[in-house]
């Protein structure tokens, strides 16, 4: 009888465990039921990109571009492309979002362009998960979702990217250069170029202002070069003063005028207390 009494004890154990095992589901999976919720109550509806992210067409093309196919993999080549098209976006309902719960609603877009995932999405790997397939390579010098209003130049020697520098307060984080010679009908002054850069600011601990009257270009012969104020048709927004909150960073990009045959040098983010933040440019 007491061998009986073990026996089924240890068969019901077993069987607790293995039905606890079936429903305790995976961080990767777990992340992707977050995502799940964000992207079907905010990004695929009927007024925004489609209710099956099919995109939203007008007689010209798209009003809103596919979440889903080729046409939106090879827009978004990396979940880090992506992240800073949503990071960027002025909606209530984006910026609501904190940085993690965005990259949740990228993990589940992502699969459902057939991408799985090893672990799951961060800040960290975002930059080396690709968007589907059809993606490609980011080539180092290129833009992505590709502008509308810029002549880029071919793809020219560029840092490996991305790069960041950071401090007890903030971080600045740069995940694309691209050059152009002309933007619009701006055309690049003195037969140099525009230098495009899209960027990420977090803040740690407590809620900072941040503006572009910070940001600096230095050149290798120690030229120091300010922000353009020069519209770029483009989904991420152009880096403006604004206040950010812990764990809800923001995404921007900025133009910078370069003269002919100069090198970058650094990006230089200087607190109004004279601190810096130095993105090295020269490797």
């Amino acid at each position: 009888m007491r061998l009986i009494t073990l026996t089924c004890i240890f068969v019901s154990l077993m069987l607790l465990a293995v039905s606890c095992q079936s429903f305790t589901s995976s961080p990767v999976e777990a992340q992707l039921s977050r995502g799940q919720a964000i992207y079907q109550s905010g990004c695929a509806t009927s007024t925004c990109h489609g209710v099956n992210g099919e995109g939203i067409r007008t007689e010209n093309g798209f009003r809103d571009w596919p979440l889903v196919g080729e046409e939106f993999q090879r827009r978004n080549p990396t979940a880090q492309v992506l992240f800073d098209v949503v990071r960027s976006g002025g909606e209530a309902s984006l910026r609501a979002l904190t940085d993690q719960q965005v990259y949740d609603s990228i993990a589940y877009e992502l699969s459902l362009n057939k991408v799985e995932f090893p672990e799951v999405l961060t800040a960290e790997n975002a930059p080396f998960t690709p968007g589907g397939s059809a993606a490609g390579a980011q080539n180092p010098g290129s833009l992505f979702p590709p502008p509308g209003n810029a002549n880029l130049l071919p793809a020219r020697p560029v840092p490996a990217l991305p790069i960041s520098a950071e401090n007890g307060d903030l971080r600045l984080r740069l995940t694309q250069i691209a050059q152009a010679t002309s933007i619009g009908n701006i055309a690049a002054p003195d037969a140099g170029s525009f230098v495009i850069m899209v960027f990420n600011l977090e803040v740690f601990n407590q809620a900072r202002e941040v503006s572009p009257e910070h940001l600096r270009l230095v050149t290798g012969t120690g030229q120091v070069l300010a922000p353009l104020e020069i519209g770029l048709a483009y989904p991420v927004t152009r880096f403006h003063p604004q206040n950010i909150q812990p764990e809800h960073g923001t995404a921007a990009y900025v133009v910078f005028a370069l003269p002919a045959n100069a090198r970058l040098a650094q990006l230089l983010y200087t607190f109004p207390d004279g601190q810096r933040l130095i993105v090295d440019l020269s490797q």
